[in-house]
């Protein structure tokens, strides 16, 4: 029996209202239902403050209504607040895979995004990346940050490429920024997802 094709997850970064407005977000939507590939990109609630006590069981909502028999058949697109969510939902959840694109490892002392719940704080609420592993299979994790994103260091997207120990699923764009705008290897990496079984 042939298994469903993974719908596609589209995790926004905070302060968007209007997802399919915001950042590359409606233009990968586009481009892959056109493609007939099922994506979902929904306005998340509580968009400003993206706390991972709503996002993460939001995300939870859309794979369960998107794959009813099989809620792991998803694969998580997650872009800066929305890969924090991302991370954190499979510590919990099985998928298919997951890009996380302009993720941070610390809230960087900012205390809004303190506030979120995502981040370590001292020896408290550490990231699991073992059960993220357990949980997505480690050549379905895909990373992208740039050399010159103006809120998140090189070093900080490392820490996260270290945890989780991706090397060549791990892809720094140098002159990109926060990525913004839509960009080619986004495509690429999520047809490439599509692929594995």
């Amino acid at each position: 029996m042939k298994v469903p094709t993974p719908t596609v997850i589209i995790c926004p970064g905070n302060g968007c209202s209007n997802i399919r407005q915001s950042n590359w977000y409606g233009k990968i939507y586009d481009i892959l239902t056109d493609k007939n590939i099922p994506c979902i990109c929904r306005d998340f609630p509580d968009p400003l403050h993206a706390r991972r006590d709503r996002w993460v069981p939001f995300i939870r909502s859309v794979a369960e209504e998107a794959s009813p028999d099989d809620p792991s058949n998803v694969i998580l697109v997650g872009h800066s607040s929305g890969a924090q969510a991302a991370l954190r939902y499979t510590e919990l959840y099985p998928v298919h895979g997951a890009v996380l694109v302009s993720a941070t490892y610390s809230d960087l002392g900012d205390a809004h995004e303190r506030m979120s719940g995502y981040y370590p704080q001292g020896e408290t609420n550490p990231y699991l990346f073992q059960d993220m592993l357990t949980n997505c299979k480690q050549d379905c994790w895909y990373q992208f940050h740039s050399d010159d994103d103006p809120f998140i260091p090189l070093y900080e997207a490392e820490k996260i490429r270290n945890g989780l120990g991706l090397t060549a699923t791990y892809n720094m764009l140098p002159n990109r920024s926060h990525f913004f705008d839509y960009f080619d290897e986004l495509e690429t990496v999520i047809d490439v997802l599509l692929a594995k079984d």
